[in-house]
């Protein structure tokens, strides 16, 4: 599988919220070790094992980031997403007013950070294989 924008949207068109592993699975199968969403700009960077890079553009969430990161209120809001209570904006939306502006899925150690404004991490999550 190849490294490209049009294989990253198709597995994010085939792939959301409770289907999560099987996303990363796709990425990893297309030579993906990291991928980094901040929800402040949109940006989106997918790093391979080459280093080879691809920006991508989302939407921003359209509310503030909480200026103090609540774990709680966070863990709660990724739980509704993981068992598809909740669409991919509204997840965004609700992590971001939690404090968290960013994660980081990092597909060699099968994990997926969440970063608070002040670079902390607010929550670290195993990535369950599939």
């Amino acid at each position: 599988m190849e490294f490209t924008l049009q294989a990253i949207h198709e597995a994010h068109k085939k792939y959301t919220g409770p289907d999560f592993p099987k996303l990363i699975r796709e990425f990893r199968l297309m030579g993906m070790v990291t991928n980094t969403y901040d929800l402040r700009t949109g940006q989106i960077l997918y790093v391979n094992k080459n280093g080879d890079q691809i920006e991508s553009q989302s939407s921003p969430v359209n509310v503030k980031i909480g200026d103090f990161s609540c774990q709680e209120t966070a863990l709660a809001a990724l739980k509704r997403n993981q068992i598809g209570e909740s669409d991919f904006a509204t997840f965004c939306n609700e992590i971001a007013q939690a404090g968290v502006y960013k994660w980081i899925s990092d597909l060699e150690k099968m994990t997926c950070s969440y970063y608070d404004l002040q670079e902390n991490a607010v929550i670290v999550e195993t990535i369950p294989s599939v």
